[in-house]
């Protein structure tokens, strides 16, 4: 049975949006899931599981659901006014369609709803291919979207949370200056930590975003080498806030060695825009010796650490690792979320 896909009048009647912006339109939708072809990936949707966080008026699920006739469909959502609405949109005699009323946000979340009560039970898959039997999507356009959405990416690289399942491919909406944060690629302004693991652990696309005056922002090419579909800010709701974009992230196969990874990158990255053959000191005392003794190229040793391509992270990661007087990165205080500026 069909979803009812309601009209931004009645949408707009529900009285709290709690901070976040959600797609309206049904066209611009219907665009967006024809450019994701997810058939490709997802041969045979009624095997399909899907996990929808944070849906609140539940547009694009709805259409999301009547398009693919996934197996099950759990929207997990608590906040008051949208878990009234959606409790109208699950009723309906579409067994697949639920509704699970507990925060996203909360780790507990997922323990309860996946391993205690066993309502969504997603298969494991190989990590040679993008789960075809498993989607997430979510919108995270609220205040702690940015942070949450960082963390996600976390666990992409730790293949904890969702991603213990294998390599969950997640569409999530978020703000448009976080999409430019995730795609900056070396040199730009923007580069940082956050687009460096999300370069690393994933192949992130920017699938739709809000037709502003600031789409020159985006990194290098990123507009025209991702096309991504455009939509004017009256089709989305609340009627006021920051402009929002809608990224997939594939989550790549590594075998990448974190704990050193993560040290190098937050530790270079402080330094982003001092050259390396002086930054290289921040990784420990005797630093800047040991990796001008060990890398010979003097013009890469003249780059700065916001130049650098994730391979050229990895490349100093496997030298900081054969470092014999590294220090011990365990007792390490620096705190890992700085690239909030």
């Amino acid at each position: 049975m069909a979803i009812r896909v309601q009209p931004l009048r009645d949408l707009a009647k529900i009285q709290h949006y709690y901070g976040f912006r959600y797609l309206l339109n049904p066209g611009v939708h219907e665009k967006i899931f024809d450019k994701l072809d997810l058939p490709q990936t997802y041969q045979d949707t009624s095997k399909l599981k899907v996990l929808d966080l944070y849906p609140g008026p539940g547009q694009h699920s709805a259409i999301f659901h009547n398009r693919f006739k996934p197996l099950q469909h759990v929207l997990m959502d608590a906040r008051p006014d949208f878990v009234k609405h959606l409790r109208g949109l699950s009723s309906t005699q579409n067994d697949s369609f639920q509704l699970y009323g507990k925060d996203p946000y909360e780790w507990q979340s997922y323990t309860d709803l996946i391993d205690v009560e066993k309502k969504f039970v997603p298969s494991k898959r190989s990590l040679d291919s993008i789960h075809d039997e498993f989607l997430v999507l979510a919108n995270l356009t609220g205040m702690v979207g940015e942070g949450l959405f960082m963390q996600w990416l976390a666990c992409v690289g730790n293949r904890n949370w969702l991603h213990r399942f294998g390599r969950v491919k997640m569409l999530v909406w978020v703000l448009e200056s976080t999409a430019m944060k995730i795609l900056a690629r070396p040199g730009d302004q923007l580069r940082s930590k956050c687009s460096v693991v999300a370069d690393t652990f994933t192949d992130t696309k920017l699938v739709a975003t809000m037709e502003t005056k600031n789409l020159h922002k985006f990194g290098q090419g990123v507009i025209d080498s991702h096309k991504p579909v455009l939509f004017p800010e009256n089709d989305v709701w609340m009627p006021s806030g920051k402009p929002i974009s809608l990224l997939e992230v594939n989550p790549s196969k590594h075998n990448i060695d974190l704990d050193n990874f993560d040290y190098v990158t937050k530790h270079l990255l402080i330094l982003r825009s001092t050259p390396l053959c002086e930054a290289f000191e921040s990784l420990g005392h005797g630093g800047r010796d040991y990796f001008t003794t060990v890398i010979k190229d003097k013009k890469f040793l003249r780059k700065c650490p916001k130049e650098l391509t994730s391979s050229e992270f990895l490349m100093i990661t496997e030298a900081f690792v054969n470092w014999p007087f590294k220090p011990d990165i365990y007792m390490d205080f620096i705190d890992v979320f700085q690239d909030n500026d």
